[in-house]
């Protein structure tokens, strides 16, 4: 009766903070996201630098072992005939499911519920003509092939050679601020960035990174190849900035590395916003896209594409289009619409943002 007297309250305290916030977003800007979530980032960021190790590990072995030992008690311990205990132990598992629900939204979850910053920032959702795409595969191919021979230039002859570049990847936390300073956003002092383990098992559920809400970290592959670890970075760092919509943290990443004053994180952001153009491109005309690779992309960058694709094969799925549907799902049952096509937006929010804030 003691948990039920904790947990009744806590679920319907959230519950009506999920109501607040699908009859009034502005309401729930302000509740949570002026009130609640800066102290949540700021309590999350001062135990990831006072923890020695990734808070996520700690978090997911002290969930586990809390729930075993549960199950273990009532499953084991407790007399009665093996019924009730198996009611007791579902009971136990619902209790908490729902403390971890609830605990999900107070630290994370809300953001689902805040006003949409594509809207905020006047950004246009309307797909990209072909013809579109297509002049700015141009530009882009351009800028990709100016990039990376600078980089030949100071030493980079073959994609071998990012393995051994060691990059600050803090300073992405400063790029990140920065564009959101231009735009009014609030800014935190840190996006802890963390590794998964063990390496390459996001990559085989394909997935390179991932926001970790109940310790406020964001994580990456570490098996990812060096040219994508800049951007996908960034993007899960946009969503320690509380923002979850997966086109709005795509173009962040891209703003965020493309502006970089480091040659590297720059190449890197400008050949991932390519690779995008390149696969819209392929899908309109591959009669097209093939003689405009063959034609204009140097061949530094196709080998810096190899790279990537035989790195990529490394790390083959395990349960080919699994995440995609399960996450499908769960980001269409948190108001996002488009689900996983959500990440398919980069193009149309990119050149939106370059029409409209372009110096």
């Amino acid at each position: 009766m003691t948990h039920n007297r904790i947990i009744i309250p806590i679920a319907l305290i959230t519950a009506l903070m999920l109501m607040i916030g699908w009859l009034s977003p502005a309401a729930m800007n302000f509740l949570y996201g002026e009130l609640i979530y800066p102290s949540v980032r700021l309590t999350l960021n001062t135990l990831s630098w006072l923890c020695p190790i990734p808070l996520f590990k700690v978090f997911i072995i002290l969930v586990m072992a809390v729930i075993a030992r549960g199950v273990f008690f009532r499953l084991i311990k407790r007399r009665g005939n093996v019924g009730n205990r198996w009611l007791n132990v579902l009971w136990y598992l619902l209790r908490t499911g729902i403390i971890i629900a609830c605990g999900f939204y107070w630290i994370w979850g809300f953001n689902y519920l805040m006003p949409s910053p594509v809207e905020q920032l006047g950004l246009s959702t309307k797909p990209v003509p072909a013809e579109r795409v297509n002049k700015m595969l141009y530009a882009y191919t351009d800028s990709v092939n100016k990039l990376r021979a600078e980089l030949h230039g100071a030493g980079f002859e073959n994609p071998s050679d990012f393995f051994e570049l060691n990059v600050d990847y803090k300073r992405l936390a400063d790029y990140l601020n920065q564009v959101l300073a231009v735009h009014g956003f609030k800014q935190y002092s840190a996006y802890p960035l963390r590794h998964w383990w063990p390496k390459g098992v996001l990559l085989r559920n394909s997935t390179a990174g991932m926001y970790f809400p109940f310790t406020g970290e964001a994580t990456i592959d570490p098996g990812l190849h060096p040219l994508q670890l800049p951007f996908t970075s960034s993007h899960e760092m946009g969503h320690s900035a509380g923002f979850t919509d997966e086109g709005f943290c795509n173009l962040l990443a891209y703003l965020a590395t493309t502006r970089s004053d480091d040659p590297f994180i720059r190449y890197s952001g400008y050949l991932t916003f390519w690779r995008y153009l390149a696969r819209a491109a392929r899908s309109f005309d591959r009669e097209f896209y093939s003689e405009f690779i063959e034609e204009n992309l140097s061949e530094l960058v196709v080998r810096d594409l190899q790279s990537i694709f035989e790195n990529r094969a490394k790390y083959p799925d395990w349960f080919p289009g699994l995440q995609r549907r399960v996450y499908d799902s769960y980001l269409r049952a948190h108001g996002v619409t488009e689900g996983v096509a959500s990440y398919n937006q980069m193009i149309i929010l990119a050149e939106s943002y370059e029409i409209l804030y372009r110096k």
